[in-house]
């Protein structure tokens, strides 16, 4: 589930069906449900919560001990649980780690001003909240795993740059990407995902394909391995409006950037190596099994008790999955009291066996 990928308060608190529940009582996304889970990032909701709540109230109702109480319950969940859990915080000094709690609360008070208070908590100018771009290069000679805010994987390939917000706060998720890179996109039928080029857009709502767009080549590459996508040009030659293909599996396009112009999409087998030659329909298959798929699939270490596991084997599907929800469903089928933790390229599971 999407709900289990936020890592921040503030994703939480850009969620427009996240304030409508808390704000309002109406769950149309099941908020509920999903708390009663236990989840592992709980603590991050129950604070944004909190502050939402502490701030929801019309503006002639808050009194100024109101305000300070809320802020003096914030500064005490902060001190509990440090702001966004950023490992990159730990090295810093306790006046900077104060200093960064003060400039997200001004933030969200900021927020609440523009918004909350003029009675549209789902409107999307909440500027003070907007998620930062975050830019991604791999200077090295091995493949890059970034992990986007609301779950998709992308597998980006050296010399390529990725640009993409912290967290997708509402409409559309677009990324723009110089380079290759395969992407295994989070299912989500009202946000779709889109992956701008200088010339090109492809379009999806759940799906994993690869694109190949560096600047220095004359064509842009798309690959389809499941799902479907739609691509575009940007930029219509002349007074042509813009194309529109629609790949399905195992369909591939050039687009030419000198002519503007798309070749016709198709079918081939996936490339030889890489994520798409590998399969993810597994039967009766012993657990290290998976794992070592995944290990190959994405460049990846993966810890696990193996003793403990030695004697699990499952049955699944993990085809037409981003990595965590791959991870999601494994610790699932083995059992409640599996779960996985992800640091970077390193993903550590911590299960007591199987059912």
């Amino acid at each position: 589930m999407q709900l289990d990928h936020y890592l921040s308060i503030s994703q939480f608190m850009a969620d427009p069906s996240f304030r409508e529940w808390v704000l309002t009582g109406r769950d149309t996304a099941g908020w509920s449900q999903w708390t009663e889970s236990s989840p592992d990032n709980l603590h991050l909701a129950e604070e944004a919560k909190s502050l939402l709540l502490a701030m929801g109230k019309p503006d002639a109702a808050v009194s100024r001990s109101e305000t300070d109480l809320a802020l003096a319950e914030s500064w005490r969940r902060i001190r509990r649980h440090p702001v966004e859990k950023q490992k990159r915080m730990s090295r810093l000094s306790p006046w900077w780690k104060a200093a960064a709690a003060a400039l997200f609360l001004g933030g969200v008070l900021a927020w609440y001003v523009s918004v909350v208070r003029t009675g549209s908590p789902d409107s999307a100018s909440f500027s003070a909240l907007k998620a930062r771009q975050v830019e991604m290069y791999n200077d090295t000679e091995t493949t890059m795993l970034i992990t986007l805010g609301d779950g998709s994987s992308v597998l980006l390939q050296p010399h390529g740059k990725l640009s993409y917000p912290e967290f997708f706060d509402s409409g559309e998720r677009c990324v723009h990407l110089s380079g290759e890179a395969f992407f295994e996109i989070s299912k989500d039928p009202d946000h779709p995902f889109l992956v701008y080029t200088n010339e090109i857009v492809t379009k999806v709502v759940g799906t994993s394909f690869r694109i190949k767009a560096f600047d220095d080549q004359p064509n842009i590459e798309v690959f389809v391995k499941t799902g479907q996508v739609n691509v575009r040009n940007i930029k219509p030659h002349g007074e042509v409006s813009p194309q529109e293909i629609a790949l399905l599996p195992n369909e591939s396009v050039s687009f030419s950037k000198k002519q503007n112009v798309f070749e016709k999409p198709l079918p081939r087998n996936a490339p030889g190596k890489g994520i798409e030659s590998l399969s993810f329909e597994f039967t009766d298959t012993p657990v290290s099994t998976i794992f070592s798929t995944i290990e190959a699939a994405y460049g990846v270490d993966v810890d696990y008790p193996g003793e403990i596991l030695s004697e699990c084997y499952l049955s699944t599907s993990l085809s037409d999955e981003p990595l965590p929800e791959k991870l999601k469903i494994i610790c699932e089928s083995l059992g409640p009291d599996s779960r996985y933790e992800m640091q970077g390229n390193r993903i550590m599971i911590k299960s007591t066996g199987c059912n």
